[in-house]
């Protein structure tokens, strides 16, 4: 064989490789959404974002596990009813699990929930001929829970051969050598919930300045990870500067038209008479303290997570799908962030 046949065999061969690289790259960087509600029905507004998003996966909860008391036996709670239309998508089912429910727990019932949680996710996907690939826990453990978390997912891996992802909070990457790393083979950074929840003029959602604590630690994480940012909202309760309850999908333009409440700042209310509003009682005197993630806030916290970040994110996966929340922001607000981060 001559050197110029060489040659051309070898310039065969790369172009062979060529296109599936390519498509490789191509799908590399991409939209995705969590879906957090007990029934998959997808809203007209819903359904528009993910078009022309090109959105193709999405990471759907399946249902909660959790305990009522530390004596009880794990069960699930609240699993979701997905409808037809689910197929259009490739899905990865999403488990929270309450971290108490790794409280003085042993290998039987480890083993135990493991199968009951394999056979519940199946009978899920059973009902609508869905094959998933991969499998994400969402569970906030801590340094006395690891032990038992990381086995539950190593027993739940002997059952499923499957691509398993998990949640990080943002103390789990910073503090890795005490929270342990999970036996995972990807993790999902949320990059949200960075403060207390308490009457104070500190946004819990997202804050700046609690961020930066924590931003250095993305490029040491050992784990290969994806982002998830946050789109969603709520108000707070606040009676006696005391924080009573949450309020979900709440925001602004609730109150706006409300006579029964009145704006102290932007992101301040006072209750000037008792009201229901919202399916929420409010007392008066009572204060609402409204948390959001504004679009410039957005992409700020996108350039500050590339500026740290040790590798190019796979995923950005918003938190969550809800046409609540997706009016909040402008058509192409999603698409922005993840050239901003990659």
């Amino acid at each position: 064989m001559t050197d110029h046949q060489l040659l051309r065999i070898v310039f065969r061969i790369i172009l062979l490789f060529l296109p599936l690289s390519s498509c490789k790259n191509k799908q590399a960087n991409e939209i995705s959404f969590y879906y957090w509600k007990t029934t998959f029905s997808l809203s007209v507004t819903e359904r528009k974002v993910l078009d022309n998003d090109q959105v193709k996966k999405l990471y759907i909860r399946y249902f909660d596990v959790d305990k009522e008391t530390l004596q009880d036996p794990a069960a699930p709670v609240s699993p979701i009813t997905l409808d037809s239309s689910v197929k259009k998508y490739e899905v990865i089912p999403v488990v929270y699990i309450k971290k108490r429910v790794f409280e003085n727990i042993d290998s039987n019932e480890l083993k135990l929930l493991a199968n009951n949680t394999f056979k519940l996710v199946s009978k899920i996907n059973q009902l609508q001929q869905i094959q998933n690939k991969e499998i994400q826990f969402d569970c906030d453990w801590t340094e006395k829970t690891r032990g038992a978390y990381f086995s539950f997912i190593n027993f739940y891996r002997t059952l499923a051969n499957q691509f398993i992802s998990a949640t990080i909070r943002l103390h789990q990457v910073k503090y890795y050598n005490r929270t342990g790393i999970p036996p995972i083979d990807r993790g999902v950074l949320m990059y949200y919930n960075m403060g207390e929840i308490n009457s104070g003029p500190i946004n819990s959602i997202y804050d700046k300045t609690n961020a930066a604590m924590y931003n250095a630690s993305l490029s040491r994480y050992p784990l290969p990870i994806d982002i998830a940012l946050p789109i969603f909202s709520w108000g707070q309760q606040i009676r006696d500067n005391k924080v009573i309850q949450l309020l979900n999908k709440i925001s602004a333009s609730h109150f706006q038209h409300d006579s029964n409440f009145v704006f102290v700042n932007p992101f301040r209310l006072l209750v000037r008479h008792s009201c229901f509003t919202a399916g929420y009682y409010f007392m008066e005197n009572d204060e609402v303290k409204l948390e959001s993630v504004s679009q410039d806030e957005l992409i700020f916290m996108s350039a500050q997570i590339k500026k740290y970040a040790r590798k190019k994110f796979s995923h950005v996966i918003f938190y969550d799908l809800d046409s609540t929340n997706l009016v909040q922001y402008e058509k192409d607000i999603y698409k922005e962030i993840l050239r901003t981060v990659n």
